[in-house]
């Protein structure tokens, strides 16, 4: 009976956990380049280890080891394109990188994901896909929580005019003023990628953004590789689906609820029992 408990207790809290990334999802959905974190639920770990680390025994195998119900480990972001909106704004661009080539990393397939790279106010460099950008009053490229946007070279993108309108900016992320001015034309920055190989070993942080948690990340000195562009007067919306998600939310709760009357029936069940051996 207790075992019964201890499911119906571990899936009410794991379902508590998928509806919290379910609600942030929702949240998010008008954040320009947000990423949906998907939270699944797992079962029979114990089996899951046995199948994959193999056994002797087929039979054993397939058997396993019965688990005390449903964990929610972790949220995973899912990093599929966003729709690409026209935004007119001459210095939003938003990341178009459907085109890049999948690899293999550690026996898995993996699809590369390009990022903008910025700089918080401690210093520390992100990654993010919400290219909102504007000028602040020092002349520097930031983002609309006021991170600094960096360059190719690394180091913060300045001496730009926050009144600026007549600028471009290049599928390569070059900015430039006046570019239909011969006379005025000129290359203010570029503006700096980072091509993730393999964006499952990123941590999410606040505000959309996200860290490597192992060294090497690379800017992208030169030109974007085949199949990533930049497009100016564009954002990416973000990835999640409001029908799916609101479908998802109901069904949580009432795998929520029916975990609830689980508890309830079993909580019945031990008062009856006290009562018996009180008599």
């Amino acid at each position: 009976m207790l075992r019964g408990i201890d499911s119906a207790a571990s899936g009410m809290i794991a379902l508590q956990r998928k509806q919290d990334a379910l609600t942030n999802n929702l949240a998010n959905a008008e954040t320009p380049g947000f990423k949906q974190d998907a939270s699944p639920l797992r079962s029979f770990p114990e089996v899951l280890l046995q199948q994959i680390r193999g056994k002797e025994s087929v039979a054993e195998a397939r058997m396993g080891t019965l688990s005390m119900g449903v964990y929610n480990q972790e949220t995973l972001p899912l990093f599929l394109q966003g729709t690409l909106t026209e935004t007119n704004m001459p210095f939003d661009v938003a990341i178009s990188d459907q085109g890049i080539a999948p690899i293999e990393v550690d026996g898995r397939t993996v699809k590369p994901t390009a990022f903008f790279a910025v700089q918080t106010s401690d210093g520390a460099m992100r990654l993010t896909r919400n290219g909102r950008f504007s000028v602040n009053e020092n002349g520097e490229l930031v983002t609309a929580t006021g991170d600094f946007v960096l360059g190719k070279n690394g180091n913060r993108i300045t001496g730009l005019d926050p009144q600026l309108k007549d600028v471009s900016i290049n599928s390569d992320g070059d900015i430039i003023a006046f570019p239909n001015d011969p006379q005025r034309t000129r290359t203010i920055g570029s503006i700096g990628m980072v091509i993730v190989e393999n964006p499952n070993r990123l941590i999410k942080r606040a505000n959309g953004q996200f860290e490597l948690d192992e060294p090497g990340m690379v800017m992208v000195t030169g030109n974007l590789p085949a199949g990533v562009q930049l497009h100016q007067k564009m954002l990416e919306q973000s990835n999640v689906d409001l029908s799916q998600t609101i479908t998802d939310m109901m069904a949580n709760i009432r795998l929520y609820e029916a975990n609830q009357k689980v508890l309830q029936t079993y909580d019945k069940s031990l008062e009856q029992l006290n009562t018996i051996g009180r008599v």
